[in-house]
């Protein structure tokens, strides 16, 4: 196999490493496999300034072993609680914080995002989310939707997708063809949609489709079988990937897949079968996260495919020839400027700052509320229960500082007690906190309590006591329905600094302009 072949099939290679700078792991995929294309995540981070200088490095070391061909340059930076950095202007609102807000339309949020990428060197941004998120049980997608509403979600999602391209960053859509409607995570297993096609045509595609239409230049895949198109999962199906993605809905960008060191692959097909069957059935880039054996044994199963027939050159020369287009459109071509102090003034723009912040500050609901409702805020001392944030999506970003409501509150409120919980167990010193006679009224916040019995355990806790209870939803609203007893009840929709501050100053105020974007029993 010639030199040659081989720098085209790194160009279909995406991989991570595991430093904030640039490590032994990027060294050696570069020059073993001519890996032409990266992506970070938080643990790749320190501030916006440290990002310049590491993009500006994964970009040199790139270019000197694959032709002179800058890099895609990726992340997940959705905001909310999906993102991988969060100085400044960086964090804007999540998704379904955003819908909650009012706002008609998100061009201006992706923009935002996609100048300030863009100046940092990271071309390519896995986002925005179009999942029409229709199953409250999804323990993965939640409130990364805009919505559970299809003509929401498209206007959302595309205005947000043509305002990241036009600032000059690549936006991957996701999770195509729809992740919205599974119940497990494909983090860990196979998730599986038995939506009819023909609903899934009139429901989970439109805002697909309508990004197609509005010239999306590429996407990420969802590793989900949709029974009624395929028994393999999108990632994997000739069908969706080719038929019904290139030749029914007329796709022509790039095609990368979510993350083959996912259970859903790894576990199933591995990784060397996982990459030819992602390839065969019409996938360009291929993303390995976090290993260099996965992309190792990923590279060579393409080498053998290629020489046993079973792969063929030309097919290989298709998602080399659609790769280089997309990267010639957005300028990734010869020597590329990164320049760290017009980065910095983005991200420090007030007038940015303020506008993400606005919207998050319109975004926070009040649910419910009993006749004395929020007001029992002023019935004496507080104490204020709540765990701590954890990364939302795997392991990737399991090191990143965590974040407390109950010790915020202790600060900007007078008179009140912040206790950290435990995320998923009910400790003595908890129970002690709630027994205890020093407070009069408590206020609880929930973390996705619906997949996890200690939060519910807390709540019944509180809502026997004979004390005025506020319950504040953190993560996605479908928590809602857990609560039987509550003076107020607050959503938030997302664990972040802006979301907390944003919640805190909502409950001082007593205003709540949120409108809940999904339907809830």
């Amino acid at each position: 196999m010639t030199n040659e072949l081989k720098r085209k099939i790194g160009q279909m290679i995406n991989a991570g490493f595991p430093s904030p700078y640039i490590d032994d792991q990027a060294r050696r995929l570069v020059k073993d496999f001519y890996v032409g294309n990266f992506v970070l995540f938080g643990r790749n981070f320190k501030d916006s300034v440290q990002a310049c200088e590491l993009c500006k490095d994964v970009t040199e070391l790139v270019m000197k072993n694959t032709d002179g061909i800058p890099p895609f340059i990726g992340l997940d930076q959705e905001g909310g609680a999906v993102s991988r950095i969060y100085d400044g202007a960086t964090l804007i609102p999540g998704t379904m914080a955003t819908a909650a807000s009012g706002i008609e339309d998100a061009y201006m949020l992706g923009n935002n995002m996609g100048r300030m990428l863009r100046a940092m060197g990271l071309t390519l941004n896995d986002a925005p989310v179009l999942d029409v998120n229709v199953e409250p049980k999804n323990p993965i997608i939640g409130a990364r939707a805009f919505s559970d509403d299809v003509e929401r979600v498209t206007k959302l999602g595309v205005s947000m997708m043509n305002g990241m391209m036009d600032g000059g960053t690549i936006a991957a859509i996701k999770h195509y063809p729809g992740h919205g409607n599974t119940i497990s995570d494909s983090h860990l297993a196979n998730p599986v949609n038995n939506t009819p096609r023909s609903v899934l045509e009139e429901t989970e595609w439109v805002p697909f489709k309508e990004a197609f239409n509005s010239g999306a230049d590429a996407l990420m895949t969802a590793h989900v079988i949709y029974t009624d198109v395929d028994t393999e999962p999108a990632t994997l199906s000739y069908k969706i990937m080719t038929e019904i993605l290139r030749g029914e809905q007329g796709f022509q960008g790039v095609v990368l897949t979510d993350c083959m060191e996912m259970n859903a692959i790894k576990v199933t097909y591995g990784f060397a079968e996982g990459a030819v069957r992602a390839i065969e059935a019409g996938c360009d880039i291929l993303t390995f996260s976090h290993t260099y054996e996965g992309v190792k044994e990923a590279v060579e199963g393409i080498y053998a495919a290629i020489e046993s027939g079973r792969l063929t050159e030309e097919r290989i020369n298709l998602s080399y020839n659609r790769i280089m287009r997309v990267k010639e459109k957005y300028g990734l071509v010869g020597e590329q400027n990164i320049d760290s102090e017009y980065a910095k003034s983005l991200v420090s723009d007030e007038e940015m700052i303020n506008y993400h912040r606005t919207i998050s500050q319109q975004s926070i609901t009040l649910m419910s509320e009993s006749e004395k409702g929020i007001d029992v805020l002023d019935a004496g001392r507080i104490k204020f229960f709540a765990p701590e944030s954890i990364a939302l999506v795997g392991a990737e970003d399991i090191d990143k500082e965590r974040i407390s409501i109950a010790r915020d509150a202790q600060k900007q409120y007078e008179n009140c007690k912040g206790v950290t919980i435990p995320l998923n167990a009910v400790d003595e010193e908890t129970i002690k906190e709630i027994e205890a006679d020093d407070y009069d009224v408590a206020i609880l916040a929930l973390y996705n309590a619906r997949f996890r019995e200690n939060q519910v355990e807390i709540l019944r806790k509180l809502e026997a006591l004979d004390k005025p209870l506020i319950v504040v939803l953190m993560g996605a609203p479908y928590d809602f329905p857990l609560i039987k007893k509550a003076d107020a009840v607050v959503c938030a929709y997302e664990y972040t600094y802006l979301g907390v501050k944003s919640v805190l100053d909502a409950m001082t105020s007593r205003v709540f302009p949120g409108k809940c974007p999904v339907k809830l029993s």
